[in-house]
């Protein structure tokens, strides 16, 4: 297991990272291609890490996803669980839609581009993130003790879609959720409930898609080692039950869009400064 090293290490940032408005994926694509792994593998791999997640997300949830399930019998009913299990069901398939071909689209310029210009381009994705957190988090301020809305299928549709931008690298999931629901007038907490609902799916996706899509998460475990890429996951896995709790409740106070900010000036300096020393 050449990479257990690095795989623990990522399976730690995947465990925090992901309960904060900034891109795990990003953080762990950004860690592997400095290690030395090939920029194309270490955006599959951290998207693949995002699956470690999904069972602390699924407990933590476990109420709600309980009476989610338990729907499923009156899905059409209007109590507040029905309406919930349509917003998951359209806003996942909206995911999809805009996602798989977003993904299939990195893939494929990750292929042709090299580490230096994929750099630069994570680099400026995570300067529009940070742009887009700071403006969720002046919403989150005016969004206080908003009214409670009804989930619509229109709802679903523009959050689910949104969700799906997250597979650009650099872009964080939840930012690109929250804020359209914010901006729909639903409350600070009700956006974050919705946004971390839907993220339980979508971390399954995030898993799934790179290894039966495009092959790309295939060839990246390949590379990676299967044991290493268990490895990882299980530390991602393991740190999301021990943190997520403690993470949510920082991440309301935390300014996230400055780190955000920082380590996008950091990946547009790195291949700029490599250049210059070349």
């Amino acid at each position: 297991m050449h990479h257990l090293g690095p795989a623990i290490v990522a399976g730690i940032i995947e465990g925090i990272v992901e309960w904060l408005p900034v891109s795990s994926k990003t953080m762990i694509t950004l860690y592997f291609a400095l290690s030395g792994i090939k920029v194309q593998s270490a955006y599959n791999l951290g998207l693949i890490a995002n699956f470690g997640s999904f069972f602390a997300a699924f407990y933590y949830f476990r109420r709600e996803v309980w009476q989610v399930l338990k729907s499923l019998a009156h899905p059409f009913a209007k109590d507040r669980y029905s309406a919930l299990l349509r917003f998951l069901f359209f806003g996942t398939l909206a995911t999809g839609v805009t996602g798989i071909p977003i993904y299939l689209g990195v893939q494929k310029t990750f292929s042709i581009v090299g580490g230096s210009v994929a750099m630069l381009f994570i680099g400026v994705l995570l300067l529009i993130t940070s742009y887009i957190s700071r403006k969720k988090a002046h919403l989150e301020q005016q969004a206080v003790g908003a009214p409670e809305k009804p989930l619509t299928f229109v709802t679903a549709i523009v959050t689910g879609g949104m969700q799906g931008l997250a597979a650009l690298p650099g872009i964080s999931r939840s930012a690109m959720t929250m804020t359209p629901l914010l901006l729909m007038g639903f409350s600070a907490e009700e956006s974050l409930r919705l946004s971390f609902m839907l993220d339980v799916l979508a971390l399954v996706g995030a898993g799934i898609v790179p290894v039966v899509i495009g092959h790309g998460g295939l060839t990246a475990i390949h590379q990676f080692g299967v044991g290493t890429t268990i490895v990882m996951l299980a530390a991602a896995a393991v740190v999301s039950f021990i943190a997520i709790d403690a993470v949510l409740g920082i991440a309301r106070r935390l300014k996230t869009w400055v780190a955000t900010l920082v380590i996008g000036i950091i990946a547009l300096l790195f291949p700029l400064v490599a250049l210059v020393i070349r």
